[in-house]
């Protein structure tokens, strides 16, 4: 038998699929949908939850629930700090001397002569999380990482921090099934998909790992293009 929220959700998605809700426009409240279709405030939610993960609806604090619009492009991953409606939320920063996988993914020696900086953040567009990056900079190149790094893009690090005009870049995109914890900082539910982006930055003259971040991503919200580049 079909539950009472999975027909909300089906009215709610019809009211989307006919134009009756438009991206610009928030729907109904919750509580005046209940009053309306009948039912209680839970049910309400539960089906408004359910099109959230299916990505159809998003909310955005103190606004309401809206449609989503297109997705977000990998372009605005790297954006400008200040471009309109780009936030970001540091969640830490530490120097660090112990961790494998920070040494190991910079390709630095785990016998205490040298540490590496972390960063982890959250970047929004629109009041939304899209990016959870945990980024890990090899002290050589950078030997002090502070509060004029937290909300500024990868490559604009790279190259006003690092002194790197011409940086070298690889890129690794993986799609996953997100754990709790990213679940919880991206806003989406557990065990849907995510898409995980693992980027290195070199020294064009020696060829040194300046810095390397894993990135994740709502798997609903995001596309991946890479430019166009001459192969050789």
């Amino acid at each position: 038998m079909e539950k009472k929220y999975q027909k909300i959700k089906a009215y709610l998605l019809e009211q989307i699929q006919n134009g009756t809700y438009v991206p610009d426009r928030p729907i109904p409240p919750e509580r005046e949908l209940a009053a309306t279709l009948g039912v209680n405030r839970m049910t309400v939610r539960k089906a408004v939850e359910e099109l959230m993960y299916d990505g159809y609806l998003v909310r955005k604090k103190g606004s309401g629930t809206f449609l989503t619009k297109e997705k977000v492009r990998k372009e605005e991953l790297i954006a400008q700090d200040g471009e309109s409606g780009r936030t970001v939320r540091l969640i830490s920063c530490r120097y660090c001397r112990e961790g494998s996988y920070g040494f190991r993914m910079l390709g630095l020696p785990e016998d205490g002569s040298c540490g590496y900086w972390r960063i982890r953040r959250v970047q929004y567009l629109n009041m939304i999380p899209y990016s959870y990056e945990d980024i890990y900079f090899n002290e050589t190149c950078f030997p002090q990482v502070d509060s004029s790094y937290y909300s500024v893009g990868l490559h604009e690090i790279v190259r006003e921090k690092g002194g790197e005009s011409h940086p070298l870049r690889q890129q690794q995109v993986e799609a996953l099934l997100c754990l709790k914890t990213t679940a919880d900082i991206l806003n989406v539910k557990e065990g849907s998909p995510i898409l995980q982006i693992k980027t290195w930055f070199y020294r064009e003259e020696d060829d040194q790992l300046m810095l390397y971040c894993r990135s994740y991503h709502p798997g609903d919200s995001y596309t991946f293009r890479t430019r166009k580049v001459r192969i050789k």
